[in-house]
């Protein structure tokens, strides 16, 4: 999304957790039965856990619900314009931004033009769309990007509690916040204050579950609250706790090109102390949710219980996590949509 602006070193490793780091707060989740995005013939709409259409598909594309509302785009690519929508289908807030993620702690983050601002469930400009760049609230407060491009946090009126000053940080996350000065991250209270000098490591990232992933030279890690190593820095990736779980990989490589990924090696699973509990076996892996975890293996990807065996078979060209016990999968460039055993509650559709 815009406004994020980093030293080079940071913009790689951002983009690589990006998808992981930034899914594993629970703030934000649906209330109540969840919907789910599909799309027929070429229209977006919403279906129950059950597979039964619970909105028409009738926008331009739609998103996750997060409390209660979900952000939907009403007419075609760049002309589109994105508003939210009740779990009725009925408009909650009009469509009139160019970019509209999801509400967190009460607020949503949008765009007009090239600047960004927060909006309350009514579709109140609580925060004036005035910064470069801004992400969701967490722990009660907004990351946000100012025009030059230094990242700072603002409270729910949108005062400015820890001033832009930062080269790159990460929102808060259980009490603190990832803060980068000189090409270094250190941990920052809700004051500012450094808590946890932790610039002898290469990059640190968020606590999830006590626990943040450090990287000093090409070895990767846990650190403890205190700052302490946890889990020693030997791995040749890691990716975030979830589920009580983190995914650690043996004998990749971290690469910046095409795009930042883990070259090669095989991931397996740690707990909290750092005892391996799943062997490295798997291609890729995304995260553990509601105790299964999609794994790749041969180019084909399929789900494992925390004791590392199958629940469902590699079969899928792609998969994501269990949420409400269903989960996104694509058959070629179809989606559909599985239940725990395997079964599709969606069939495949483009």
């Amino acid at each position: 999304m815009k406004g994020r602006i980093l030293p080079h070193a940071w913009v790689s490793i951002t983009l690589l957790f990006l998808p992981l780091a930034f899914a594993a707060p629970s703030h934000g989740s649906d209330e109540g039965p969840r919907l789910y995005p599909v799309v027929v013939e070429g229209k977006w709409g919403y279906i129950d856990n059950t597979g039964k259409v619970a909105v028409a598909p009738r926008f331009g594309a739609a998103f996750r619900f997060s409390e209660g509302l979900a952000p939907v785009q009403v007419g075609p690519g760049k002309e589109g314009k994105r508003g939210y929508i009740d779990r009725t289908g009925k408009v909650a807030i009009p469509p009139r931004y160019e970019w509209a993620g999801n509400f967190r702690e009460g607020l949503a983050n949008v765009r007009t033009g090239n600047r960004m601002g927060y909006i309350d469930r009514t579709g109140k400009e609580v925060v004036p769309l005035t910064y470069t760049g801004n992400y969701p609230f967490s722990d009660g407060l907004g990351m946000v990007v100012d025009s030059s491009n230094k990242f700072g946090f603002i409270d729910r009126t949108g005062k400015v509690m820890i001033p832009p000053k930062y080269e790159s940080a990460f929102s808060f996350s259980e009490g603190l916040a990832v803060a980068v000065t000189d090409g270094k991250g250190r941990y920052i209270d809700r004051k500012g204050k450094v808590v946890l000098d932790t610039s002898r490591f290469d990059v640190v990232m968020p606590f999830f579950e006590g626990r943040a992933i450090a990287k000093i030279s090409d070895r990767w890690g846990f650190l403890d609250r205190t700052g302490k190593v946890a889990i020693e820095t030997k791995w040749d990736g890691a990716f975030p706790f979830s589920d009580g779980l983190a995914a650690v990989n043996r004998g990749g490589r971290y690469r910046q090109a095409p795009a930042p990924h883990i070259e090669g090696g095989k991931w397996g699973f740690v707990d909290p102390s750092g005892k391996v509990v799943i062997e490295p076996a798997f291609d890729f892996v995304l995260k553990f949710t509601e105790g299964m975890c999609p794994v790749m293996v041969n180019g084909k990807w399929g789900y494992i219980d925390r004791e590392g065996s199958y629940v469902i078979e590699p079969r899928f060209d792609e998969a994501k996590e269990f949420e409400g016990g269903v989960a996104r999968v694509k058959a070629g460039s179809k989606t559909g949509y599985i239940d725990k055993t395997g079964r599709y509650i969606w069939n495949p559709t483009e």
